[in-house]
């Protein structure tokens, strides 16, 4: 799987890919869209290091995969004013939220929505010197990774995701 217009090194073994060589920033071409489209779904997760981009930069960025969402619409703090679609996450508040540093054990992101976003796109900003992992999972290769008699279990199995919190229903 060559690339042409960016840069992409393999970060970890079933997930995950640095990609370099663009300036988000700056408008990519349409060539480098595609390539970057291609890297995210072979590892479901890439990493652009060393970007300098502001709330409206993000966002153009992000509009070049599809429809951007608004914010997760739940919790504190609310989505960035004139940027609705950006919302802060900060870990004092999910600390004083849950007397622990991070979001919970997992999560997904606007998952129960009848149409979810195809992806997130997560922009740091201050990061510590420490700690503060984000760590994410392929559920292809678990999918995959079952026996057969497993993995047909799940084929014919179905779920329905709700989420009612705080009021709010999707």
């Amino acid at each position: 799987m060559g690339y042409k217009h960016i840069e992409v090194k393999q970060v970890a073994g079933f997930i995950g890919a640095e990609i370099g060589g663009v300036d988000l920033s700056r408008s990519l071409s349409e060539d480098q869209v595609q390539e970057i489209r291609k890297a995210l779904l072979k590892w479901k997760v890439v990493f652009f290091r060393g970007q300098n981009i502001d709330h409206a930069a993000q966002v153009e960025f992000t509009s070049r995969f599809g429809e951007v969402t608004f914010a997760h619409p739940l919790g504190e703090p609310e989505p960035v004013p004139g940027f609705p679609q950006i919302k802060p996450v900060d870990r004092r508040l999910y600390e004083k939220q849950y007397g622990f540093r991070t979001g919970g054990p997992w999560h997904t992101d606007v998952t129960a929505a009848i149409n979810p976003p195809a992806a997130s796109i997560l922009r740091a900003v201050n990061v510590p010197s420490f700690g503060g992992d984000t760590q994410w999972s392929n559920l292809v290769a678990a999918y995959e990774g079952l026996s057969a008699p497993l993995r047909s279990l799940a084929d014919i199995l179905k779920a329905e995701h709700r989420f009612n919190g705080g009021g709010y229903q999707m």
